[in-house]
């Protein structure tokens, strides 16, 4: 069959919406097939099971479980509290209020579409009422929620760690600076806009008091991401460990401190982050089987040769990386993005003088950008859904969000330091 007719039926079977872990692994399986060899196929169901027998990807579910119990515990309505009173009052007020509240939030779910599961369900109605059109406003809740893929603890920092055999404390530690700094991008494009179409400012009443204990309120889910990466930083649990924390915390918080998850809620949570799991699993053993056709048709080498000439030329490397991710964002998970591709770009990448965890910084935002462009993104098509809107209108209400996003890809991708001085700091990199 050869690469070629690999790719040809893989993307026959993605285009006739067959459910990517089946299309990867029945794409793998015809490969196998037209070998000729049958020890293959006997080979297969063990390559599946290696693609998940790694030790941090046993972080996810706990990470998946937490953000659920956080999502039923109603922390999203004392961070828009606590958000509000700090930048409510400023035009555009509410859309940043938005933001911000994605930026806390993304220390709790780890995934964009937990994002808009807590939130955009609150912010869509409440903008709409005070006067924002439809489309700016699913485009601010949709472009913020991509931040919780990237600020720390993330699901795609754990599957790139565990793809490319990377730190997890280092990669938590270098997605930092550029999440807060997306997040800034975010803010500045929001202002600009809300100063151009003159959107609303919300009255709020605020006072020291009230913002003593609006911080109070918050103060669970604010202190979550700082439990995790320092309790990793210090040595005193692994990933993996800090994830069951995690769910330890929410479950005492939810049901303790707070009082608003009853034992009742705990079933139909734990069966929410099975399915979860079970699909991100099962999409993660499909890739396994893919990695392993790249690795038989030498995909790796002939990228690395195909762009030899350009090994020295960082910038056009950046750039080229960016549009190619960006490219197969708009067809394919993000997930899977990482499991496939970030071993086949990782030798060009690094000939071009890019840090392995600079490059799955680069890779994570270009990647969960994608899942905010048409005609795949599950983000885009999530958001569509409760603003009741078209999906290609809100595309085009997006753009001025993705192109700053791809000003902070660039960013991201020249100045190494921007994401390698806190784990340079920490000593957990050369």
């Amino acid at each position: 069959m050869g690469i070629v007719g690999f790719s040809i039926l893989f993307l026959a079977l993605v285009f006739l919406g067959m459910p990517i872990g089946f299309v990867m692994l029945t794409s793998a399986a015809a490969y196998f097939l037209a070998t000729g060899n049958p020890i293959f196929l006997r080979m297969l169901p063990e390559k599946l099971m290696n693609g998940v027998d790694v030790f941090v990807l046993m972080a996810i579910p706990f990470f998946l479980l937490t953000g659920e119990i956080m999502n039923r515990a109603k922390l999203t309505d004392r961070l828009f509290v606590f958000c509000n009173m700090l930048i409510g009052r400023i035009r555009g007020g509410l859309a940043q209020v938005n933001v911000l509240a994605s930026i806390m939030f993304s220390g709790v779910t780890g995934v964009a579409l937990g994002d808009i599961a807590a939130l955009g369900k609150m912010f869509i109605p409440s903008m709409t009422r005070q006067g924002y059109d439809v489309g700016f406003t699913a485009a601010v809740t949709a472009a913020s929620s991509i931040i919780g893929a990237i600020i720390p603890p993330s699901t795609m920092i754990i599957l790139y760690c565990a793809t490319m055999n990377v730190s997890v404390g280092a990669m938590f530690l270098a997605a930092i600076f550029p999440g807060l700094l997306l997040g800034v991008v975010q803010m500045g494009t929001v202002q600009f806009l809300s100063w151009k179409r003159q959107y609303p400012k919300v009255d709020v009443e605020v006072s020291p008091k009230k913002l003593v204990i609006g911080f109070r309120d918050a103060f669970f889910a604010i202190f979550l991401p700082v439990i995790i990466i320092r309790g990793i930083l210090l040595g005193w649990f692994t990933p993996t460990e800090a994830a069951a924390l995690t769910v330890v915390y929410s479950l005492l918080i939810g049901t303790v401190f707070l009082k608003t998850l009853s034992l009742r809620d705990i079933p139909s949570v734990l069966g929410t982050s099975c399915m979860d799991t079970a699909r991100l699993f099962f999409i993660i053993a499909g890739a396994s089987s893919v990695s392993w056709v790249f690795a038989m048709e030498h995909v790796p080498e002939m990228v690395t040769q195909l762009f030899a000439g350009f090994a020295g030329q960082q910038l056009v490397v950046v750039l080229i990386l960016m549009l190619f991710f960006l490219f197969l964002g708009l067809f394919l998970d993000p997930g899977i993005s990482i499991i496939l591709i970030a071993p086949v770009v990782m030798p060009m990448a690094t000939q071009a003088g890019i840090h392995p965890v600079q490059l799955g910084i680069f890779i994570i935002i270009n990647c969960v950008i994608g899942t905010i462009t048409p005609p795949v993104g599950n983000v885009l098509f999530a958001v569509a859904n409760i603003a009741k809107m078209n999906f290609l209108k809100l595309g085009v209400s997006l753009l001025p969000f993705i192109v700053g996003g791809m000003i902070v890809l660039i960013l991201i991708g020249m100045w190494g330091d921007l994401t390698l001085y806190l784990p340079r700091s920490a000593g957990l990199i050369n």
